[in-house]
């Protein structure tokens, strides 16, 4: 080989290695960091922490990235669910450059812009809970809102009556799982029991135990013609059924909607508590640990998803991915969830 020739073998080599420096270093290029060992780092952001909804979710994360290997599970949250809070932790989280981020987002509009500076990043960005959401490569709903919707009303109106009036609480107003599913009850309320109605404008408290209970006692006192709550949001049940207890109310107040199963069965047993609806956290864990890996393992192929480990099938609509999960927990079955 003369000299001429050489040279433009190492011109070619280092070109060569410049245009791999630039493809891994360059933001839009790279798939998130890898941890020691080649595990792909999730970052989980829930609405607020410390809660056993989210514990229990977290921890059917962790599950499934044990067990099937190639990422890891790291959580980042605040104790409450102000969105400017969980805007600044995304913000903080996208700076690690993880391979992905699945986020709960306590307001959507507000997490947009970082939500796109994620992927910009080159991480793949999954919302949960905000079908909405137009800045994410998928948001995962495990529940279809008209249907937990429906149930939610139909679980009312047998323990509250189809006649008198009622309150919603939601975890915040801005939340916007939380709103579809009460306007979907709503709906279905207005068709099937027109003798039912609202005695006041939506509220925010349900992820709140003390918020729920005093804003519960504020209603049995300003409304006469209460014949009950429903709460959308994991803590408001609880608050709602003390209060309940605390008025001598147990069989004329009707304290529906999501709960935890072991925190709601001595309530149930003692009846403050006449009705809740709950999947399941640990296994809907699970089944988002499955859909981050398979995305990113497919480039963020929605359609290569066809069904989750948990709860089977799923529906695809553009980036929604739809599976439905919903149990009605009673004194006899709350044991069974596990949490």
């Amino acid at each position: 080989m003369n000299l001429f020739t050489g040279t433009k073998v190492r011109n070619v080599v280092i070109s060569l290695m410049v245009i791999t420096f630039l493809f891994v270093a360059l933001p839009g290029f790279s798939a998130g960091k890898q941890e020691a060992g080649g595990d792909m780092e999730i970052v989980f952001i829930p609405k607020l922490i410390g809660v056993p909804w989210f514990n229990a979710m977290e921890d059917g994360l962790k599950d499934y990235a044990k067990e099937a290997g190639g990422i890891k599970i790291t959580v980042a949250g605040a104790p409450d669910t102000d969105p400017a809070a969980q805007a600044r932790i995304l913000e903080d989280t996208i700076a690690r450059k993880p391979a992905a981020i699945i986020v709960v987002p306590n307001d959507t509009k507000v997490l947009e812009p970082l939500m796109k500076k994620a992927r910009e990043a080159g991480i793949l960005m999954i919302a949960q809970e905000a079908a909405s959401a137009q800045n994410v490569d998928a948001d995962i709903e495990f529940l279809t809102p008209d249907k937990v919707g429906e149930d939610y009303m139909k679980t009312f109106a047998r323990d509250a009556g189809t006649k008198g009036g009622y309150a919603i609480m939601v975890g915040g107003l801005t939340v916007e799982s939380h709103n579809a599913r009460a306007d979907y009850a709503v709906k279905y309320q207005e068709k099937n029991y027109p003798d039912l109605y609202q005695v006041v404008s939506r509220l925010e408290g349900s992820e709140s135990v003390d918020e729920s209970h005093d804003k519960t006692l504020e209603l049995i006192k300003a409304y006469p013609d209460l014949v009950g709550v429903l709460y959308i949001g994991t803590l408001g049940p609880i608050g709602g059924a003390t209060a309940v207890e605390e008025k001598n109310l147990i069989g004329k107040v009707a304290i529906v909607g999501t709960a935890i199963p072991s925190q709601a069965k001595p309530y149930l047993k003692r009846g403050s508590l006449t009705g809740a609806v709950i999947s399941n956290p640990y296994r809907i864990g699970v089944d988002s640990a499955y859909i981050t890996k398979t995305l990113l393992e497919n480039g963020a192929n929605v359609s290569a998803l066809k069904s989750v480990p948990e709860y089977g099938a799923v529906e695809i609509d553009g980036k929604v991915i739809t599976f439905y999960a919903p149990s009605q927990v009673t004194v006899e079955n709350a044991d069974s969830f596990g949490f």
